[in-house]
Formats: structure tokens, C-alpha cells, sequence
């Protein structure tokens, strides 16, 4: 019979089959067709744009945006009372070289080009807008540690990239459906928070190592389709010039780190609750505590005392009841608390008499 693993050991298991497989030989290259990108085979004119102009583009907060016109030849237009953002775009000329009798085109000044936002167009959908309805946020593995982080999650275009995490905005992009994708760049969100906790800053490169090695692993936890063989050549690829095992065994350290922190933040709530429930408890416990009695245990009532009302001095007497002898008087003309009251005819009648009735001189 086989010995059945504790979840520890397994977790070591999985993470160790994972580091060996990627410090492994064998072929490194990366498959550029296993995650489809929403804007796949799709023409975007404003990325054959100068880096100038896609800046100006980037702080609209858009990643497509086009004339009037060109967002016509698409089926779509502006939406009433939308404004458009201006480009700046050469104007050639064309000259006959005097030299060579060849024209040739010629730099000869600059003009401001109007485009309008995709966000601020509307009608026929686009085929990356079609592509983007794919992604079931909802569906994603360790969402919920994403939003207990304040992570938004997002379809949109990231360029080349399949996906991006903004620290400073919190925000996921997510240019596929692919949940390791997903799992890499939550990873990156949650290496940025231990990185604010510790104080401690990263190498670009090794973050994206951490970050891919935590996704195979979270991935591999967590039941999600891993493809180990793009895990490593992405890896090898930001390894540079570092010898990729030792790049590798220093990320476990991060991985492990990601691993607890997702524990925590999991069980954190669960913990939560069970202290509001305990302090509850013994509220209410101290509440009742304090009306009943102030002794830590229940006290019984005299069963070897009785009480006689005295109408002569208009105070309560407590009596043996084995003896027959009188032991003590209440001064302040209310009876004894748990002791019996001796049913006698004064008995009934200061039964009736008032709390606040003040005693005899």
C-alpha cells in the first residue's frame, strides 16, 4: 500500500517536479500559437503610429483609437458628444532632384490629426471585442485571492504581450483567456505586495522568473492545464546570460512565498470569524454574568434560614429554623434575598409593602 502523502509533502512534490523539469535539457523553444491573443490576425493602425503619438494615445487611456473615417470603414462611429484627441502627422512633399531628375519625397511640415477612442465609438463589433467575451472572470482560478487583494481583472489589449499587472493601479490586463496567464500575473501582484511587506526590491528579469515558475506551480496546484514546455523556454529567456538552474532554485524561495501568502489570505477570513464569534460569546456570557450573579459559580438559597417581617421596627429578622433563635436583622427594611419568608400574617402584609418604604425609628 502506498503511503499516503500529507498536503506539505505534496505541494513539495509538485514544486520539485516542476524545478526539475525546467532545469532539464532538451528543446527550449517557445510555442507562439499556444495562447491565442484577443488581437490576433486584427490590423490596429495606431501601432504603426511613432512612439510619440502612441504616448499621447497610452495617456488617453485607449488602445485603439482612429479617425472618423476609419472607424466608418469598420461600421462604427462616434458617440454623440464624444471629443476627439489630436495626433501629430507628417507632411511630404514630393521634389524632383535637380541632380538625378528623380523625385523624391520630402519632409515639409506637420498637421494635427483628429482620433476618436474606441471606448467612445459604438456599433459593429470589433472581432478582438468578439475574442474578449471569452474571458469568464468569474472562472478564473484564485479570483478570489485577487479581489480580497483589490486586484481588478480586465480584458484588453496589451500589445504583444498575452497579459500585464499595473501596481499602481492594481489592475490586471488580460490580452487571452488563458488562466496560467492569469496565474502569472496574479503572482506578479502578490510578489508585489511581499516585495511592499519586506522592503526588498527584484530584478525586472528574476521577477518575471518568480512569476513564471509560481504560475506552473499554482497552476499545476490548483488544477489548471500547465504547458511546461513554454514555462521553460520563458524562463530560459529571461534567465540571460545567468546559468538558468541557479536563476531557477533562487525563485523557489518566491514561489514557496507566493504559496504561503495565498494560504493566509484563504484561512484569514476563517479566523476572522472564529474570534467574532468567541468575542460574542463572551460578551454575552460577561452580560449575563452580571445580571445574574457576580460570583464566578450558582449560589443556592438558605434552606437552614427564614425571615420575619418585624412591624414594630419595620425591619426584616432572619431566624435559625433548626434552633428557633433570630440571628440578625436587615437594617435598611427590605428582606433578605434568597432567604424564606415564615408564613405568618405580618409575613403576607410586608409582602405587599413597597421597595422604597424607609424603616422604623
Amino acid at each position: 500500500m502506498e503511503k499516503r502523502l500529507s498536503r506539505s509533502e505534496a505541494v513539495r512534490q509538485i514544486l520539485d517536479g516542476i524545478v526539475r523539469e525546467v532545469i532539464s535539457g532538451g528543446a527550449v523553444a517557445y510555442m507562439a500559437d499556444k495562447v491565442r491573443r484577443f488581437d490576433d490576425g486584427v490590423r490596429i493602425p495606431m501601432r504603426s503610429w511613432s512612439l510619440c503619438n502612441q504616448m499621447i494615445a497610452f495617456f488617453q487611456g485607449t488602445r485603439d483609437a482612429r479617425t472618423f473615417n476609419a472607424w466608418k470603414e469598420v461600421g462604427r462611429h462616434p458617440k454623440k458628444g464624444s471629443h476627439a484627441f489630436q495626433i501629430v502627422a507628417p507632411i511630404f512633399k514630393t521634389e524632383k532632384d535637380e541632380a538625378t531628375d528623380e523625385e523624391k519625397r520630402v519632409l515639409s511640415g506637420f498637421t494635427l490629426i483628429n482620433e476618436f477612442r474606441i471606448e467612445d465609438t459604438e456599433g459593429a463589433e470589433l472581432p478582438y471585442q468578439t475574442r474578449m467575451r471569452e474571458l469568464r472572470i468569474d472562472e478564473l482560478p484564485l479570483i478570489d485571492v485577487a479581489e480580497k487583494l483589490g486586484i481588478k481583472v480586465r480584458a484588453d489589449l496589451c500589445g504583444s504581450a498575452e497579459g500585464s499587472f499595473s501596481p499602481a493601479e492594481k489592475i490586471i490586463r488580460m490580452n487571452c483567456a488563458d488562466k496560467q496567464v492569469f496565474l502569472h500575473e496574479l503572482s506578479h501582484g502578490i510578489i508585489a505586495e511581499i516585495k511592499r511587506k519586506e522592503k526588498v526590491r527584484l530584478d525586472y528579469g528574476f521577477e518575471e522568473i518568480c512569476a513564471e515558475l509560481s504560475s506552473a506551480f499554482l497552476g499545476s496546484l490548483y488544477g489548471v492545464d500547465v504547458d511546461l514546455q513554454n514555462t521553460k523556454a520563458y524562463i530560459h529567456g529571461w534567465a540571460g546570460k545567468s546559468h538558468v538552474a541557479w536563476k531557477v532554485i533562487e525563485a523557489v524561495d518566491w514561489t514557496e512565498k507566493v504559496y504561503r501568502f495565498i494560504e493566509e489570505i484563504r484561512e484569514k477570513p476563517q479566523r476572522q470569524k472564529e474570534k467574532n464569534e468567541m468575542n460574542i460569546f463572551t460578551a454575552r456570557n460577561a452580560a449575563k454574568s452580571a445580571k445574574t450573579n457576580v460570583l464566578p459559580f450558582r449560589t443556592e438559597d438558605f434552606k437552614d434560614r427564614s425571615q420575619i417581617y418585624n412591624p414594630k421596627i419595620g425591619k426584616w429578622v432572619k431566624r435559625d429554623s433548626k434552633t428557633g433563635l433570630f440571628t440578625s436583622v436587615k437594617g435598611d427594611g427590605k428582606p433578605f434575598s434568597r432567604v424564606k419568608i415564615e408564613e405568618t400574617a405580618f409575613g403576607e402584609v410586608a409582602k405587599r409593602l413597597p421597595d422604597d418604604l424607609p424603616p422604623a425609628a
